[in-house]
């Protein structure tokens, strides 16, 4: 029924509650504070009001302050991931038992994808990776940056196409491109049909 899954990266192949996001997020104030030059009492409602404007901080960055690409996702990933994560057979075990093609959409870069997929050691099991400058000029929760996976995937269509993605928004658009939206992380607030507590159980979901 399913043919091809396409994974997000941060929160979603590792647990939310490993930490290396609160860190990426940490080097993201700290751009923000040190080469901006934002006070700190407006940088958490600026990254929430990038984040409903323009999908991400970095979108908002290059709108407002013509903010070079490389050098802020190099900057905000400077953070050592073996303090976060941990290598968990589970995950290659999964990703090993499932047939269908699989492949990794992310609002990071390329780097970040592939320093976190090597230290799982996991990078074997995607066919390729999507970041943020293969979806360029758009970004997840951007309908049109899935439109644009489809189109890097080869598909006309997102008939057997499964999502899974920790921010609802990102997940409810790709449902509403026709994508098997999953949400990983349950939320309690929300009622959104597809949620699983963490990856290991997408097999549910495929049944």
């Amino acid at each position: 029924m399913y043919n091809t899954l396409f994974f997000d990266l941060d929160n979603t192949l590792y647990p939310a509650d490993s930490g290396l996001w609160e860190a990426i997020g940490l080097r993201i104030e700290s751009f923000l504070k040190n080469e901006i030059k934002m006070q700190e009492e407006e940088i958490t409602t600026f990254r929430l009001d990038c984040r409903k404007k323009y999908g991400t901080a970095l979108q908002g960055l290059k709108h407002l302050y013509q903010v070079d690409d490389a050098y802020y996702l190099k900057y905000v990933h400077d953070v050592n991931l073996s303090d976060y994560l941990r290598k968990d057979g589970r995950l290659s075990a999964l990703l090993d038992s499932l047939p269908q093609r699989k492949i990794v959409f992310t609002n990071s870069d390329i780097n970040h994808a592939r320093n976190v997929l090597g230290f799982l050691d996991v990078e074997r099991y995607f066919e390729f990776i999507i970041d943020v400058n293969q979806q360029a000029p758009y970004v997840k929760p951007q309908k049109e940056s899935f439109s644009k996976a489809l189109e890097l995937a080869g598909l006309k269509s997102a008939d057997g196409c499964v999502f899974l993605d920790d921010h609802l928004p990102s997940v409810q658009n790709a449902a509403d491109m026709g994508f098997l939206g999953v949400l990983i992380g349950e939320d309690a607030e929300s009622d959104y049909p597809y949620q699983i507590a963490d990856i290991f159980r997408l097999p549910e979901i495929l049944k």
